[in-house]
């Protein structure tokens, strides 16, 4: 039986979206037959490789959604995903797509019309795709049988209840589907959580996880800042009413921070020109917490915030004004951290989810993967509604922004420690489980 080893499939799928022709360690092969279907988004190519003694190794590659390609091609796709993502119970055209194109190949393939092989040559015949792509070497060999030898997929959104119904059918026992299709991941998105898996599951180590990136800093930096913006105004807020402060001072830090910051980067870091922009916010930001406290309103139309303020006592209208102002931060702050969140969350998946990320998780000389983590089950959308971690994730993380949940937090805490930040991620999970080893 021919042999191909699991780097060289992701390397294939590598090729794929960069449109090129088999090289580096795929060099040995040869684009034999392409297709492309723009309605349901299909695209897939076979590479073949004669090996000499009377065998060959003969790879389906299915592409991924592709936001570089044609607008017809891209607009396909989104229709499938959006398919895929509502667990279909029947076939679907893009399936169809793929196994017309794997069975029209493979016979003609066999057949060799051209002489392009030598006579008589024994294929071993594979499927394998990135993310959609993944989904589609999958069905694709549920529905050819066991002529399809192995399925390597790279962070594939899983298998529809229709083709899970399907295996379940050919083969009773999961035993066949776990030695004949190999699902590697990356930690869990809400790509590669979409379905259930059928395969043997690998969870990749990538070398960005080890990597401390500018954005992993910005957030962790940001995620402790936005929470002693909560502290100090909670004891701003006490000292207010203890009448030691009639000032918000935990307000004026934030402010003068930020305009600090911009005349910084408008300036093209001219220090001069910095220091005297926090000089003038600082004082400016006194003018007007004065002119409130005496007053309770704007010293810039001298209107009143509300009347009922002026007839105050100082001490308890600072306090009123105080605790408004303490309120307000904490709810800026609790919102600020959530869109950090999210925007760490996307940016994590879009990294990670790259075939490009995804082939430094394996070794070029022994095409294997590097840190193999073996997986016994995996999350997906479904189980997560049922066991309503949806809901609980969500409040969880809005309380992130006012106090450091360890260890799944953004805060200087993890600065250094992006690894462990996402496997604490991973590990609060329903359905993610590592094998004991």
């Amino acid at each position: 039986m021919a042999e191909v080893t699991d780097y060289q499939f992701a390397f294939i799928n590598s090729l794929m979206y960069d449109q090129k022709s088999p090289e580096g360690p795929v060099s040995d092969f040869s684009i034999f037959e392409e297709s492309e279907e723009c309605e349901s988004g299909f695209q897939g190519t076979l590479y073949t490789r004669e090996d000499g003694d009377g065998k060959g190794a003969a790879v389906f590659g299915f592409l991924g959604t592709n936001s570089s390609r044609a607008g017809h091609m891209v607009k396909g796709q989104m229709k499938t995903n959006y398919t895929l993502s509502k667990d279909p119970d029947e076939s679907m055209g893009i399936v169809d797509d793929a196994v017309a194109f794997v069975k029209g190949t493979m016979s003609k393939l066999k057949s060799d019309s051209g002489g392009f092989f030598t006579k008589g040559i024994q294929w071993t015949f594979f499927t394998t795709g990135h993310s959609l792509g993944g989904f589609l070497a999958t069905v694709t060999a549920i529905e050819i049988g066991q002529e399809i030898e192995k399925v390597v997929t790279f962070d594939s959104p899983g298998v529809p209840k229709y083709w899970r119904n399907k295996a379940k059918g050919l083969f009773t026992s999961d035993t066949y589907w776990k030695e004949h299709v190999q699902d590697y991941l990356t930690f869990p998105n809400p790509i590669n959580t979409t379905l259930p898996h059928i395969g043997n599951l690998v969870r990749l180590e990538l070398e960005t996880h080890n990597s401390t990136t500018p954005a992993h800093v910005v957030r962790c930096v940001l995620g402790t800042a936005l929470r002693l913006a909560v502290y100090g105004s909670v004891l701003n807020l006490g000292l207010s009413y203890a009448g030691k402060t009639e000032g918000f001072w935990a307000t004026k830090v934030l402010n003068v921070s930020l305009r600090t910051t911009k005349k910084l980067f408008t300036s093209k870091l001219n220090i001069k020109k910095t220091i005297r922009e926090a000089k003038d916010a600082s004082r400016e930001d006194v003018e007007r917490k004065e002119t409130v406290r005496k007053h309770g309103g704007d010293e810039k139309d001298g209107t009143k915030m509300l009347p009922l303020l002026g007839r105050l006592p100082p001490r308890l209208r600072a306090a009123v004004i105080t605790s408004s102002w303490a309120a307000s931060t904490v709810a800026v702050s609790s919102i600020s951290y959530v869109a950090t969140r999210m925007s760490g969350n996307l940016s994590d998946t879009m990294q990670e989810h790259s075939i490009a990320s995804i082939l430094t998780g394996f070794d070029k000389h022994s095409g294997k993967a590097k840190d193999p983590i073996p997986m016994t089950n995996w999350p997906y959308h479904q189980l997560m509604l049922d066991e309503g971690f949806t809901q609980r994730h969500a409040r969880r993380v809005a309380l992130e922004g006012l106090a450091p949940f360890r260890p799944a937090a953004y805060g200087v805490h993890r600065l250094l420690a992006r690894k462990q930040l996402l496997l604490a991620r991973a590990q609060a999970l329903p359905g993610y489980e590592e094998a004991q080893v």
